[in-house]
């Protein structure tokens, strides 16, 4: 019988201390809460191959944030693994269904080898190889140490086989005929039945590589056809990676409600001496106020935006291309929100958001991993900006064109686009003037979307106020620079928003609904004292006091 993942949280599994285990022990750990997460779930071969509600919901779960390393391998494992074989499994390839089905449960670890330490995001041109001999097997080779496969934690663990996905330039004949992606069988749990380079960390990532490793006819995934489309057929093969940028980048919202949640609680226990001379809660600050409001109106904004994106990303009337840049836009605007939220939160905590018990400085440090996985923020941004400007495809259009965002956004892309049609060389114009700020214009999308996508859902208005004033904060010299509003109507307009979401802070929180979640001791005085009699004690029973010497 599957428990929902607000009793999980609760067991035994969850409320161990992973920060003062050995890094094999947290490993292990978090192999143990990312099979627990996912039977608790019950993804399915359908889910993961259709990508039902309940394969998105998964991702924004709160259960998510409470270990980084889990929700990295859950990913993994349901996305990137059993979510590309499933493809086959559906069609050319039925006797793959058995194999998914034991990823699913975790009887099979599955990984996902793409990038090349070498290589970087220039992935198409990788050097690994996978060369077709006579026998009808397959010579798997990585030439330089520079060809390794990097990040896949494909190191043994928990006596598991490990299987994955290796991306590999085919060659039949001596010809190349582009990337494919093969099935390779890495470990039995135990030892590498390839030879490994490189160590591990907490998530036991690795560098792998192959030496002269034969792979049987039905390790290639696909065919050996040769292609006139190498570049758009490797792109397909690895669309799951689009899937997780859309997936991924909605972390941020259980993670914005998680550590607004946290913050809120320390905010109100916390009292300091007031200027008339009585304790205080912090939580009377605009200081603290500030950062806890715009983080929650966040959380509430970008729940809608992530509804708006699946719901485009899932319609296949569009463009392919399309649904991949709103993937992108959807990706960069969450991650801005929760690393600055995540900032100025753990700031707010004084010492205590430093300490990894209280997740703040973790979600800061996790949410730069996801900012690059499935897809580099920076990189996908570049892309996403050369291809509107060369007016490749175009992305939909904002439902409410008169808001200030919207004109934010219109006027940074006329801006590029006056820079690179007045210069004699687009791609030196480009590359000089307007990628350095292709990020902050997919920023500035995405905060447009949020808006409408937020104003169309019925978001309170207290809360898109919110939203729209941090945005405006974003890029204030713009909408100063344009007359639209001065730096004094700014404060006021952010002041006023406050004031109308603060009387409503309970409400709100327990509106997320995360706090069978929150397990940070410094949420009320109860859970402080429960955590401190679990700390070691070191005490003298007589202490020596040494002479004084001048």
């Amino acid at each position: 019988m599957m428990i929902s993942t607000s009793q999980l949280c609760q067991s035994d599994l969850f409320k161990q201390r992973s920060e003062v285990l050995s890094r094999d022990a947290r490993v292990d750990l978090s192999y143990e809460r990312a099979k627990a997460i996912g039977l608790a779930l019950g993804i399915t071969l359908h889910d993961t191959l259709h990508l039902t509600q309940k394969f998105w919901d998964m991702h924004t779960d709160p259960i998510m944030v409470l270990d980084g390393a889990a929700s990295t391998l859950l990913t993994i494992q349901y996305n990137l693994v059993a979510g590309t074989l499933a493809q086959y499994a559906a069609t050319t390839r039925p006797d793959l269904v058995s194999l998914v089905e034991d990823i699913l449960r975790w009887d099979v670890i599955g990984q996902f080898c793409l990038t090349e330490l070498g290589r970087g995001l220039d992935i198409f041109r990788m050097k690994t190889s996978a060369t077709l001999l006579p026998t009808g097997e397959f010579d798997l080779h990585t030439p330089l140490p520079s060809d390794a496969k990097f990040m896949p934690p494909t190191v043994p663990v928990k006596g598991l086989p490990c299987v994955a996905i290796v991306f590999a330039q085919l060659y039949v004949d001596g010809e190349c005929r582009g990337p494919r992606p093969f099935l390779v069988n890495l470990n039995d749990g135990y030892d590498m039945l390839l030879p490994p380079r490189g160590g591990s960390s907490p998530v036991n990532h690795a560098l792998t590589s192959f030496n002269r490793v034969r792979l049987p006819p039905s390790a290639l995934l696909g065919d050996l056809t040769k292609s006139n489309t190498m570049h758009r057929d490797f792109m397909s093969s690895i669309w799951r990676v689009a899937v997780g940028s859309l997936a991924l980048g909605s972390a941020a919202i259980p993670n914005l409600q998680v550590a607004s949640y946290i913050a809120a609680r320390y905010f109100q226990r916390r009292h300091v001496t007031s200027v008339y001379g009585s304790p205080s809660p912090i939580i009377s600050y605009r200081t603290q106020q500030l950062p806890l409001l715009h983080a929650i109106a966040q959380a509430f904004v970008l729940r809608a935006l992530y509804k708006w994106g699946i719901e485009r990303f899932m319609d296949k009337n569009l463009d392919v291309r399309v649904r991949h840049g709103l993937a992108a836009c959807c990706k960069a605007v969450m991650l801005q929100h929760a690393q600055v939220g995540n900032y100025a939160l753990s700031e707010r905590l004084g010492a205590q958001g430093l300490f990894e018990y209280n997740r703040l400085s973790n979600f800061h440090s996790e949410m730069r991993g996801v900012s690059i996985a499935e897809g580099d923020i920076l990189a996908l941004s570049m892309r996403l900006v050369a291809d509107t400007l060369a007016q490749t495809y175009e992305l939909p259009l904002s439902t409410h064109p008169d808001g200030p965002l919207a004109m934010h956004e219109i006027s940074l892309f006329e801006e590029a686009t006056e820079t690179i049609s007045s210069s004699s060389d687009f791609t030196q114009a480009f590359m000089q003037y307007v990628q350095p700020r292709c990020q902050q214009m997919i920023e500035s999308m995405g905060h447009r979307m949020a808006y409408d996508a937020a104003v169309d859902q019925g978001v309170s208005r207290c809360l898109l106020d919110l939203y729209t004033i941090n945005a405006i904060k974003t890029d204030a010299a713009w909408y100063v620079e344009h007359g639209v509003f001065t730096r004094k109507a700014i404060v006021h307009m952010e002041d006023a928003a406050l004031s109308a979401a603060l009387p409503r802070l309970e409400e709100l929180l327990t509106a997320m609904e995360v706090e069978p979640y929150v397990s940070s001791p410094i949420i009320s005085d109860k859970c402080w004292e429960e955590f401190r009699k679990t700390l070691p004690v070191y005490s003298f029973t007589q202490a020596e006091v040494p002479a004084a010497r001048l």
